[in-house]
């Protein structure tokens, strides 16, 4: 047996050092709160893109920015200190915010609707989450999502969904003026520090590998292009979040399609869920799972309410938990707090913002490789008869093409199916789940029968040794 930090015995086969329940000194909490901040790119991204969107005030885009930041803390909190009780940090859904800014411009609709409509299929969710004796609809469905060969795949089409977060940010435009050498060594910089220190023996570097990388990465920017932190002075200090600020109203088309990309929510909760519970030695049965789904969907309605964005389990802190070998809940929970504190200050709201993204999006480069190449790592324990190779290579092929289908192409489909093809998650689960059912000779190998993202599996290793 391994002991962490708070001199709680972890199961020697745990990645981590730090399992879910152990404490860690708060200065340590903090400090990797901070750091589990820095790496949600979307949380720095998606305001800023809505309000030129909608070609919105200043006023109101900073208003955004501390209501997106408190809708991630809810969210957090209610996933790893209530429901589910997993070390999970909430940030916002590409999909949902997608959606938001179709159904904002359509001739029908506007922002009041489209939050409206959202707040509607995010309760729906929360009712099919609760477990009734210990069965929900969320339950039965997890039950199909947990095979090695359907959990990574959808690893894999998380990781490829998001990747234009990654790679193109940190490049950036041409029209940025410190594109494209500056940005990319600053980019390489902190890529290289973070990569080094996450490889350290020493486990205080590799806990606090993010934030070191960040902070030198962020110095080398600012040497060839300084920041301007003028907008930071003339900023009020704090925000009150005000309910559906932008009107309520609802349109039942709306809430059907974000009933339904809502589902991609849920299978990569459910599955992220399991992964993180495999790395831990931690039982995730079909119960726990569904408190998981209940607790993003809870905090997708609080979102919606304020003028914010559903969330997910964010890849990149995914990622940093198996980085620094900390899955502490603890921790989680002073993230929470960090993102609800600085929702409210809006002077920290734009120091954050202010943060160069080439530097943050070099840092989810490395950290989203990571858990992309987890996904291989679990299909590496499915037995690859032709079966398999057909179903898991033509549904990574359909979602992997979904990235990459031309707007005129969407735009002449139904409305409806042209959402859903922006969803590579749907798009490859429904087609994986389906070709498992149709296709002949669907009887699974032992090895597949196995249950890799249950820790019970170790357990009958141990006993049988």
């Amino acid at each position: 047996m391994a002991l962490t930090d708070g001199k709680t015995p972890v199961a020697a086969h745990s990645v981590f050092e730090v399992g879910f329940n152990d404490k860690v000194p708060l200065r340590d909490a903090i400090a990797m709160g901070f750091q589990n901040v820095f790496v949600m790119t979307g949380i720095f991204v998606f305001p800023g893109i809505m309000g030129r969107s909608f070609d919105l005030p200043l006023d109101t885009v900073a208003y955004l920015y501390g209501m997106t930041f408190i809708g991630c803390g809810v969210t957090s909190l209610l996933i790893s200190m209530f429901f589910g009780r997993v070390p999970l940090v909430a940030g916002p859904y590409a999909g949902i915010f997608t959606a938001i800014l179709t159904f904002g411009h359509l001739p029908n609709g506007d922002l009041g609707t489209a939050f409206g409509s959202l707040f509607v299929a995010s309760l729906l969710w929360a009712l099919l989450a609760i477990p009734i004796r210990g069965v929900s609809f969320v339950s039965l469905i997890s039950k199909a999502i947990r095979t090695p060969a359907i959990a990574g795949v959808i690893v894999m089409l998380v990781m490829m969904q998001i990747a234009d977060l990654a790679l193109p940010h940190w490049l950036g435009k041409p029209g940025d003026g410190s594109f494209p050498l500056i940005n990319f060594t600053a980019g390489l910089v902190t890529a290289l520090v973070l990569m080094v220190l996450t490889v350290s023996q020493r486990p205080t570097v590799r806990r606090l590998s993010l934030l070191l990388a960040l902070v030198v990465g962020a110095a080398f920017f600012e040497m060839f292009n300084p920041i301007n932190f003028a907008a930071v002075a003339r900023s009020p200090w704090f925000v009150r979040p005000v309910l559906f600020p932008f009107g309520a109203s609802f349109n039942l088309e709306f809430c059907a399609i974000f009933f339904v990309v809502l589902v991609a929510v849920n299978i990569q909760t459910m599955t992220i869920m399991g992964v993180v519970g495999g790395w831990a030695d931690e039982k995730m049965p079909p119960s726990r799972l569904s408190h998981g789904v209940l607790a993003m969907a809870l905090g997708s309605a609080v979102a919606s309410v304020i003028g914010s964005f559903s969330n997910i389990p964010y890849p990149a802190n995914v990622a940093m938990l198996r980085s620094t070998g900390v899955a502490s809940r603890y921790v989680t929970f002073a993230t929470s707090i960090i993102l609800i504190l600085m929702g409210f200050c809006t002077k920290i709201d734009y120091v954050f913002v202010l943060l160069p993204v080439p530097v943050l999006s070099a840092a989810a480069t490395v950290l989203f490789g990571m858990v992309f190449v987890h996904g291989i790592e679990m299909l590496s324990k499915v037995e690859w008869d032709r079966r398999n190779l057909t179903i898991a290579g033509f549904s990574l092929m359909v979602g992997f093409g979904c990235l990459f289908l031309e707007p005129p192409t969407l735009a002449a489909m139904p409305f409806f199916l042209s959402l859903i093809l922006r969803q590579p998650i749907i798009v490859g689960v429904f087609s994986v789940v389906v070709l498992g059912v149709i296709l002949p000779g669907g009887s699974r190998s032992a090895e597949e029968r196995k249950p890799s993202l249950e820790p019970a599996a170790h357990g009958s290793t141990r006993r049988q040794a």
